[in-house]
């Protein structure tokens, strides 16, 4: 990261575990700049000595961006509003969400971090009409990366956990084939991915099995290159032991490091059942599929995990947005 660090925009800058993160980033040497939204003299009394001409820190609060033409004129463009339709513009020009993402869709910043006082619908929904989804990648999704802590090195890709509500079985396949890529690019993973369920090898029935079941089936096709197997259950996917009694025979014998949930209820629980138990490090969620590189926080995000996002939304700004190259 430090080879080739980039510039990111938090436009909820003066919460304070979002400050603490960009001062640790700032004096690691871990951020190129952080752009950073908010109160002015909370920002400046905190982090002025960062800012400033040559500084790695920038400060801003919305009235300054709000008189900059370009954002008023950028936000019509990517909206399609007309000129009657003034109300809706200065209430947007009020957002530092918007205010953030316009930044990153006129190449201010390379990247967006915003959520921790935001609602993930109210990101999402800024994201999918001013950033705009990739074409390439066909949909638009999400993934937690879950991390160990102390001994075992094992990295995870969960799928969907704030995107999707209901996929359908070409959805998940899609989700899939989002999720090797980006396993492989950003996380330098071989990708072995388990289709989740109640139920292994048709121990049990319902239209949820069924749709896994078609999914696993789907992306085999699409990725013959993939590992890739389902319905199994979350042990049958993680124990080489319990794979080997309840799904003999299985490619991914045990060893899933993506893991595709059925819904968002099952993945988004999932994922907060690891944060709240479990002594795995979470990062993410990481929003894939859009033109830049824009992610989301939970409000309940730690210092560590901003951190570990920022570190992540630079490296996807490295490589460029999201693609299927």
């Amino acid at each position: 990261m430090k080879a080739n660090p980039r510039s990111v925009v938090f436009p909820e800058g003066d919460d304070p575990r979002v400050l603490e993160a960009v001062l640790r980033l700032a004096g690691d040497g871990l951020i190129g700049r952080a752009v950073m939204l908010g109160d002015r003299s909370i920002l400046e009394r905190v982090a002025g000595h960062k800012a400033g001409p040559g500084g790695v820190i920038t400060i801003f609060d919305g009235n300054e961006l709000t008189a900059d033409a370009r954002y008023r004129e950028e936000y019509r463009r990517a909206r399609g509003l007309g000129s009657l339709e003034g109300e809706i513009l200065d209430r947007a020009m009020r957002d530092p969400v918007v205010l953030g993402a316009l930044m990153l869709r006129l190449g201010i910043v390379d990247g967006f971090i915003g959520g921790v006082r935001t609602t993930t619908a109210d990101i999402l929904r800024t994201g999918i009409s001013v950033i705009k989804a990739d074409r390439r990648v066909g949909v638009v999704t999400a993934f937690s990366v879950v991390t160990a802590r102390e001994g075992d090195d094992g990295i995870y890709v969960i799928a969907d956990p704030v995107v999707n509500p209901d996929p359908t079985a070409g959805v998940l396949c899609k989700i899939a084939e989002a999720a090797a890529v980006f396993s492989r690019r950003f996380l330098g993973m071989n990708p072995r991915i388990a289709f989740l369920s109640y139920s292994t090898r048709g121990s049990g029935a319902g239209r949820s099995v069924d749709k896994m079941r078609l999914a696993a089936a789907r992306a085999r096709e699409r990725m013959p290159e993939i590992v890739a197997d389902g319905e199994l259950q979350l042990d049958a996917a993680l124990s080489p032991d319990v794979a080997k009694s309840k799904a003999p025979g299985s490619p991914v014998e045990g060893r899933a490091n993506v893991l595709v949930f059925p819904n968002l209820d099952s993945a988004n629980i999932g994922v907060k059942l690891i944060q709240r138990f479990g002594s795995a490090l979470v990062i993410g969620p990481v929003i894939y599929g859009l033109d830049r590189t824009y992610n989301d926080i939970s409000r309940a995000a730690t210092v560590e995990e901003i951190v570990n996002l920022a570190l992540l939304t630079q490296l996807q700004s490295q490589a460029g947005a999201a693609s299927l190259r």
